[in-house]
Formats: structure tokens, C-alpha cells, sequence
């Protein structure tokens, strides 16, 4: 084995990491740059061992770079979702108590215009008290309930058949004007005011229909 393989097994790598990272005395440093200028093999291998660590620091140092990065991205990140369910939360608030508002206001304009039903009115066969029973119970609801959105869907298809299907054509005007109070109660004021127009219409010079004109008029002022 000669001399210089002795060297370059000699713990050369701790020594060349020693002297990169400036850890040598000032003799030590400059006996070890002797052997670098002497020894062609050492001098190459302490290139390789610069290139090495001078790659891991810059590779280190991008992670550090893409850690800061991500970090602060994190940290503005944070701020936006809180805003943004603060947002949300504030809306959520705010449409919860203009719908309230809203309701209540609905609410009150049609409530002077509610009828009551007395089932001991239904006289007719057993088929169409069935039938008018569960109208009357319709009807009862649009005063009672909140949500009327179900209420709507029953009377439509009903109020719709009217001029085809004479089973409810007895109760034409009272289905025609509770429908058109659920409509008001579920903000539907166009589709409201269609049926009331329609059943001015049907009506002209009675009682019904200047109670509809001036619940037109109402609506329209909402």
C-alpha cells in the first residue's frame, strides 16, 4: 500500500470537513493546505468533498426556503379563513334576521285576510268530504304554519285543475285565495298577486273582489 492511499484513508474526509468548516487552528490549516498543493489525489478528493457539502447546504437551505414559504402562505392563510368564517357567520346572522324581519312582515299584511273553515259546512258525499276535509285542513295550516312551501305544492296542481275537474269547482274562490296567501307567506308576491288578478277577474262587482284589489295593492307596496 503506498503513501498516499495511507493518506486518503486516514480519516481524510473528517479532516477536509474539519478545514472546510474552519474548525482547524491556523498551523493545522496551513500544514493541511501543504499536503492539498503536494498530494493531487487529497486535492481532488477535498474538491469532491466541497462540491458535496456546498450541495447539501444549498439543498438544506432550500428546504428552509420552501419551510419559511409555506409557513408565511399558513400564516396569511389563516387570517383569510377566519375572515371568511367571520364573513359567512355575519351574513348567516344578518339574512337570518332579514328573513325573520321579512316573514313577520308578510305575515302581517296578509293576516286580516284569513278565513275559517268549519268542517260541519261539508254536507256533500263521502268521496269529496275526504277531499274538502283535507282543503279545509290546507287552509288551517297557511295561517298556522311558518313554512308553507309544501302547502303551495299541494294547492297548485289543485288550483290548476279547477277549470278541467268540478270536484273542488265549489271551493274555486276559496282555493284560489288561500293559495294566493301562501304565496305571500312564502315571498312569492308575483305569483300572489297573478291568482288574486284572477280571481278579480272571475269576481267583478262583489265583496271578493274589492277584497282582492286592496290586498293587490298592499302587496304591491312591499
Amino acid at each position: 500500500m503506498d503513501k498516499n492511499n495511507d493518506i486518503l484513508t486516514d480519516g481524510i474526509d473528517e479532516r477536509i470537513e474539519s478545514f472546510l468548516r474552519g474548525e482547524m487552528s491556523a498551523e493545522e490549516e496551513a500544514a493541511f493546505k501543504q499536503e492539498i498543493k503536494a498530494n493531487p489525489e487529497l486535492r481532488d478528493r477535498a474538491k469532491t468533498m466541497t462540491s458535496l457539502i456546498r450541495g447539501l447546504q444549498a439543498e438544506n437551505t432550500a428546504k428552509e426556503k420552501a419551510i419559511i414559504k409555506e409557513a408565511a402562505t399558513k400564516s396569511k392563510v389563516r387570517p383569510i379563513l377566519w375572515w371568511v368564517c367571520s364573513a359567512a357567520a355575519v351574513f348567516a346572522i344578518v339574512f337570518g334576521i332579514y328573513k325573520d324581519r321579512r316573514y313577520s312582515m308578510l305575515d302581517a299584511t296578509i293576516s286580516p285576510y284569513y278565513s275559517e273553515y268549519d268542517m260541519g259546512d261539508i254536507s256533500r258525499g263521502d268521496v269529496d268530504s275526504v277531499s274538502i276535509a283535507h282543503l279545509y285542513m290546507l287552509f288551517s295550516q297557511i295561517q298556522e304554519s311558518r313554512n308553507v312551501s309544501n302547502i303551495v305544492k299541494e294547492l297548485e296542481p289543485i288550483y290548476r285543475s279547477l277549470d278541467d275537474d268540478f270536484t273542488y269547482y265549489p271551493w274555486a274562490n276559496d282555493i284560489a285565495w288561500n293559495l294566493a296567501l301562501a304565496y305571500v307567506k312564502d315571498d312569492q308576491i308575483d305569483k300572489a298577486i297573478s291568482v288574486l288578478e284572477k280571481l278579480k277577474q272571475d269576481n267583478p262587482d262583489t265583496p271578493l273582489y274589492n277584497k282582492a284589489n286592496e290586498l293587490i295593492k298592499k302587496l304591491r307596496e312591499l
